[in-house]
């Protein structure tokens, strides 16, 4: 894509975080943005801020694991633009600590919200963009699905999971003109990352002289460069994250457990993880 000028971009979980920041920078590149979130209120504070940029900007109110929600958000976009050039599947939930714990409808939730939601969109969108034989779905997923830690089981199942969608997908269109690309942010300075206590990750081992805190922008702007150069896959999160994609995809898998079971502290992980809930 030569050009983002006056593109159709959907972004879900608009309202905040990587997704707000992502709506900025599509924005600066002169594309029309559509905002996803469930809040009207907060939504409508993100539009105003998107004036400056001087495009066209709208913002759908919706909660993406309704399927009416999001039929409605497809035909408001179509009815509005008439095409979708870009689909940002941004927005997810987290849960963290004792997987025995985890309540069974938050846990339907996220997978509801992480999974099924980026997947029944995308299946919404999928054929008006291959009717046009153009189109970009770019899936937010996280390196919590590749490095696979003690603490976050659910979470990381849910996010393997839209990784593995994404590459699946992206063979499955193949050669039709549409093209799907991941992001996979490391820790990010969001709400998310908010409500953990940083000294109790360090204790934990998580944070070290390797960890990088990303802005929203960091993995912002790997969106968007994603959706000009056709990356595939964007990994993010410094050394730390790649040293644990490394492990995981290289390792045997006795060496990597050894990894968490001797060299980690599993009961210190699952305790801070747990703040993610």
């Amino acid at each position: 894509m030569d050009s983002l000028n006056n593109k159709v971009v959907i972004i879900t979980g608009a309202s905040s975080g990587i997704g707000k920041a992502a709506a900025h920078e599509f924005a600066k590149q002169g594309a029309r943005v559509v905002l996803v979130a469930r809040r009207a209120d907060i939504l409508s504070d993100v539009k105003k801020e998107l004036v400056q940029y001087g495009r066209e900007i709208l913002s759908v109110p919706a909660d993406i694991s309704n399927e009416e929600d999001l039929q409605n958000l497809v035909q408001t976009v179509i009815q509005t633009f008439g095409v979708v050039d870009v689909l940002v599947n941004n927005a997810g939930v987290s849960m963290g600590g004792d997987f025995c714990e985890h309540d069974a409808n938050d846990l339907k939730k996220m997978v509801e919200i992480n999974l099924y939601a980026p997947m029944r969109l995308t299946q919404l969108i999928l054929p008006l963009m291959l009717a046009r034989k153009q189109g970009h779905i770019i899936n937010v997923t996280s390196v919590a699905g590749i490095v696979l830690s003690p603490g976050q089981t659910a979470y990381a199942s849910t996010r393997s999971g839209l990784t593995a969608f994404s590459h699946a997908l992206r063979r499955e269109v193949a050669g039709s003109g549409v093209r799907v690309s991941i992001i996979l942010p490391g820790w990010t300075k969001t709400q998310m990352l908010e409500k953990m206590d940083l000294e109790k990750m360090r204790d934990a081992k998580l944070l070290n002289p390797f960890t990088t805190l990303d802005d929203p922008q960091v993995p912002a702007r790997a969106i968007v460069d994603a959706a000009l150069h056709n990356r595939k896959q964007v990994l993010l999160g410094g050394i730390q994250v790649r040293v644990g994609d490394l492990m995981t995809r290289l390792s045997p898998i006795r060496i990597t457990d050894w990894f968490y079971r001797v060299l980690m502290n599993k009961e210190k992980l699952i305790a801070v993880m747990k703040d993610l809930g």
